[in-house]
């Protein structure tokens, strides 16, 4: 008896360091541009909480994954080692 596998729903993550933009019309901060520091868990099943540091609010906050929108940019440390010249 051969069982038939589902292919598994890959979900997006956002990395670490990610750079990401606040994009949806009705939220308080849409257009803003932060970095991802952290995932906080479920907000629903398919949705995750993810912290964001606003550099422009000094402050990290909260936002459903589902209304960020990855940016480019550089996810490198700021303080690069000035021992490699």
């Amino acid at each position: 008896m051969t069982e038939k596998i589902r292919p598994v729903e890959v979900k997006r993550m956002m990395a670490l360091g990610t750079q990401v933009m606040v994009d949806h019309p009705q939220h308080p901060f849409n257009g803003c541009m932060g970095r991802v520091v952290g995932r906080r868990g479920g907000r629903t099943a398919d949705d995750t909480w993810i912290l964001v540091y606003f550099a422009s609010k000094m402050r990290s906050y909260l936002v459903p994954e589902s209304i960020l929108s990855t940016q480019p940019g550089n996810s490198e440390t700021r303080n690069p080692d000035p021992a490699d010249g």
